[in-house]
């Protein structure tokens, strides 16, 4: 599966035409719930050892973040705590202690970390989408599989592209899926993903 991206027009701050740049193009949100059943799926670890670590690991740089420390996760990012205060304070003498606190977690990708792999226009992806709105239930459901297949699984937002399928409709359609024990569905929405029930 490619990563699609599309192109948005900046204003040109000289005048004349604007200034068109890259924009990725969201599938979605892949569930934690997921990463660890591939991990688990590919590796020797079950799925309850990888959560436990998972959590041991949060736990631990939440206690040096709340120690003042700035912390490297992996070969992922760097965490940095921030504080911020209940109100707005023009004179510091005004500010007591108790009304300031930890603020959000601010997180710096390393700059090795980045994605790999090939790019498409989102273009292609919407003609896709918009030709197959003449498929019948079982050529979608065909279409589904074969994607799950490969794939693993898939948002539904996704499967509106790949069926050209309005949301409403896509929705009630996978649920269907689900009743019929062809798919299972993980997470939560606006974030679940779907899976195929029994899998070769």
């Amino acid at each position: 599966m490619a990563a699609r991206y599309d192109f948005r027009k900046a204003p040109n701050p000289q005048g004349g035409e604007g200034v068109l740049y890259p924009r990725l193009v969201s599938n979605g949100t892949i569930p934690w719930e997921t990463i660890v059943d591939e991990i688990a799926q590919d590796s020797s670890f079950d799925p309850g050892t990888i959560m436990g670590v998972m959590h041991e690991v949060e736990q631990r740089v939440l206690r040096h973040l709340s120690d003042g420390f700035r912390v490297q996760v992996g070969a992922m990012c760097y965490a940095e705590p921030t504080v911020e205060t209940d109100r707005k304070v023009t004179d510091e003498d005004e500010l007591h202690a108790q009304s300031v606190r930890f603020g959000k977690v601010l997180l710096q990708p390393s700059k090795k970390f980045r994605p790999q792999g090939r790019l498409e226009r989102a273009d292609a992806a919407r003609k896709f989408g918009h030709s197959s709105t003449r498929l019948t239930p079982g050529e979608r459901y065909a279409r589904l599989e074969a994607y799950l297949r490969e794939h693993g699984t898939i948002s539904r937002a996704r499967y509106c592209e790949l069926t050209g399928l309005l949301r409403s409709t896509a929705q009630r359609e996978l649920h269907r899926w689900i009743t019929e024990g062809k798919l299972r569905a993980t997470g939560y929405a606006p974030h679940r993903v779907y899976q195929l029930a029994i899998s070769d």
